[in-house]
């Protein structure tokens, strides 16, 4: 009985593992933001009980899951040296997978993420093909380049939020706005992510703009980027008829301004944690918008 207990808890402790490099709060935020969109953006006069009997938006949407779930395995894969530097603690969690194991999911999911793609349709499939490349090139060969491999992060997270954009087939200024904030938003975070992540970056030999050019020079691209995100933010007031737009820029706006400001004097981990989390918290509140936009 005991041996079998010690099998049942190495084998929950090895789910879990899995679960942590996937990083499943990502992949299910990914998911509910395309619901979101796919309810109150894509089909706003659609009953909600018609949109849920759209199999091929449910096939995009957990075909988008697995690929990205597939490209943070494969991420994790090649960031493990650095990530022993800069999450000891959350490196030893994951090392019960093996690395073999992890490649193995890798394919697995891949290969179930096309499938649900090829039910959707051959557009879908295509799309998604050159997406999991997309992930696994950015992984291998990307991840060493500055600016491009920040860039590159932005891009491919924003795809595979507008994914859905592939079953609505409709696209209009508003959206191509508000895309553009959500990607520089997603860029400014991994530039905080690379002034919290140098000392790894620098052990491994991976070029950031952090560990190129410094983290002063660092400050003053994510201040860039912050000043074209307020006029994105401007823009979108200025076209937008939607509900609470004033709110939603203004509050953007204090984030925004809060989390330069305190990126500016960061020193400490504790400090570019706290304009991480600022963050992630501007990135809940856009995807929360569109529910009442």
């Amino acid at each position: 009985m005991a041996v079998v207990s010690r099998k049942v808890r190495y084998f929950l402790f090895k789910v879990f593992g899995l679960l942590s490099i996937v990083r499943w709060p990502n992949v299910l935020f990914t998911i509910i933001t395309q619901y979101i969109a796919a309810v109150y953006i894509f089909a706003p006069n659609k009953r909600y009980w018609a949109i849920l009997k759209d199999f091929e938006l449910h096939f995009i949407v957990a075909s988008s899951a697995f690929i990205i779930a597939a490209g943070f395995i494969i991420n994790s894969f090649y960031d493990y040296e650095k990530d022993l530097v800069n999450r000891p603690h959350k490196t030893l969690f994951d090392r019960v997978v093996s690395k073999e194991f992890c490649l193995n999911t890798y394919f697995v999911l891949n290969g179930i993420g096309l499938f649900f793609a090829a039910l959707a349709s051959w557009r879908v499939l295509l799309f998604f093909s050159v997406f999991a490349f997309g992930l696994w090139f950015y992984s291998h060969k990307l991840q060493k380049l500055p600016i491009i491999r920040e860039v590159t992060a932005s891009i491919l997270s924003v795809l595979s939020v507008f994914s859905i954009v592939l079953y609505y087939q409709q696209l209009n200024l508003v959206m191509v706005i508000y895309g553009s904030f959500y990607m520089c938003l997603l860029l400014n975070r991994e530039i905080i992510k690379n002034l919290r992540n140098i000392e790894g970056d620098i052990v491994v030999g991976n070029s950031s703009i952090s560990t190129v050019w410094g983290s002063k020079t660092s400050k003053h691209i994510f201040g860039i980027v912050s000043v074209l995100m307020g006029l994105l933010a401007y823009s979108f007031y200025v076209i937008s008829d939607g509900s609470y737009v004033v709110e939603f820029v203004v509050t953007t706006s204090i984030i925004l301004l809060v989390t330069w400001l305190l990126l500016i004097t960061a020193k400490t981990q504790r400090q570019y944690q706290i304009a991480h989390s600022l963050y992630k918290l501007q990135m809940a509140i856009s995807v929360l918008y569109l529910m009442i936009y």
